[in-house]
């Protein structure tokens, strides 16, 4: 490693010097070879530096820097994709299926479904959306995605492990179950993990974006079963999606999940099913050895390491599995709970002050009395005409008057009469919420149109 050129490697971190041979020094200012002694891409490393990136902390290396770097990497690996070998080279029938698209990429080889054992714990490649002009059944239901919108999802989401909004990668569900406002365990359990994201060229001429899922062995019987065959994700718009970290606008579409479900919004995609056919066109044993760096070992090593693995694991995968789909589920509604909450509270201080129970320099005095003790408690302290108001037009009522209540508006207020009456949680409260105003076909389809803007 140390006598590797320079160019072997993807970031070479700024104050070193350069020896005799024209190499950095200190060594350990090089990071992420992906180039062997012969100067040939090393695919093995080249993967594991696109794996390694976002979680480095190497010395210049931010958030913008690291998107370019696996950019870059990207782009070399894409160059050095291989054709697909055909089943009858592998020695066994071919497949009475097989994957419509006809453009299988490293990921594309095919497998046999009845592959079980250590194969089942690989994560699959599946396409979540496409770019396009997408309608519903009843054809007022329109969602427009562009190639940008593809690609800033791409972007979003390296942000979103940046910040690591999950502990593994968002949650893929079963039709939609936490949108729906279902909250039992049962309903809400998560279906796989979505661990990375790529974009890809379709056969339409537009761009598709694939995701990397872990699926739990439950989502993959009923997958193989035929159970489930769709693919749709859940994403929050860019003008909605904001940092965790900062609180900052996001500028991108933030990808918070997805779910299996037999009629998918978009159409034309590639069957969930058909990716449980496809492997990275590589032997199990080099596959599991590059992924644990383990070198070169035999079959009976990498076993063994992976049962190693799999005991240490089997204690604490029920209660991670429990955790991150309660943890998910939370996540997505919270960001639009907390939107929601923040235009009510403004509208409720504007409210007060239109009523003459406070002047504007009380807004702030009036948000913690309202936070503490609620609404009709603070104007028990603040009564209605207490500050004298102007009157607006002739008789004192005319004037401009307010705007109906947006679908937000609707859906928070019926939140907060839900979560008085029954004691739910707030974020289960503005799930039962939603659903209920959205059994408006026009009012879903302008919240849907609102959505895609």
């Amino acid at each position: 490693m140390n006598r590797l050129p320079d160019s072997a490697f993807l970031h070479i971190a700024a104050g070193g010097e350069k020896d005799d041979e024209g190499l950095t020094t200190p060594r350990s200012l090089r990071y992420f070879p992906y180039r062997d002694s012969k100067g040939e891409v090393d695919l093995p490393h080249l993967r594991n530096a696109i794996a390694r990136i976002p979680q480095s902390t190497a010395p210049g290396l931010g958030a913008e820097k690291m998107r370019q770097l696996q950019d870059k990497a990207r782009a070399i690996l894409e160059k050095q994709r291989e054709p697909v070998a055909s089943d009858e080279t592998k020695g066994y029938p071919p497949q009475p299926e097989e994957d419509e698209t006809g453009a299988l990429s490293e990921w594309g080889n095919s497998i046999r479904l009845a592959d079980e054992g250590a194969q089942a714990s690989i994560a699959r490649w599946v396409e979540m959306v496409r770019s396009g002009t997408h309608f519903g059944r009843d054809s007022e239901r329109k969602v427009e995605l562009t190639d940008d919108d593809i690609r800033s999802m791409a972007r979003g989401y390296q942000t979103i492990r940046n910040e690591r909004w999950f502990a593994q990668g968002a949650a893929v569900g079963y039709n939609h179950a936490a949108i729906a406002g279902a909250v039992d365990p049962d309903s809400t359990r998560a279906a796989g993990r979505i661990l990375d994201v790529e974009v890809r060229t379709n056969e339409d001429g537009g761009l598709s974006l694939y995701g990397l899922v872990q699926w739990t062995e439950d989502a993959r019987r009923r997958i193989r079963g035929g159970e489930f065959d769709g693919f749709s994700i859940e994403a929050v718009p860019p003008k909605g999606a904001r940092s965790k970290k900062t609180g900052e606008p996001l500028g991108e579409w933030a990808l918070i999940g997805g779910t299996l479900t037999n009629e998918p919004f978009v159409p034309s995609m590639e069957r969930v099913a058909a990716s449980e056919k496809r492997n990275t066109g590589m032997s199990l044993n080099k596959l599991l050895s590059d992924a644990l760096s383990l070198g070169e070992r035999n079959d009976a090593q990498v076993l063994a390491k992976v049962q190693e693995l799999a005991e240490r694991a089997s204690k604490a995968e029920a209660l991670a599995e429990a955790l991150g789909s309660v943890t998910a589920d939370r996540d997505t509604l919270k960001i639009k709970f907390d939107a929601l909450e923040a235009q009510e509270m403004e509208r409720t201080l504007d409210r007060a002050c239109v009523d003459g129970r406070i002047s504007a320099s009380e807004r702030e005095r009036y948000h913690r009395a309202v936070t503490k003790l609620g609404e009709e408690e603070a104007n028990y302290a603040y009564p209605k005409g207490r500050i004298p108001t102007e009157t607006v037009g002739t008789s004192g009522t005319e004037g401009d008057r307010a705007a109906p209540p947006s679908i937000e508006e609707e859906v928070n207020a019926l939140a907060e009469k839900i979560a008085g009456e029954t004691g739910l949680n707030p974020a289960a409260a503005f799930a039962q919420a939603m659903s209920a105003v959205l059994t408006d076909p026009n009012k879903l389809a302008a919240y849907e149109a609102g959505s895609a803007n």
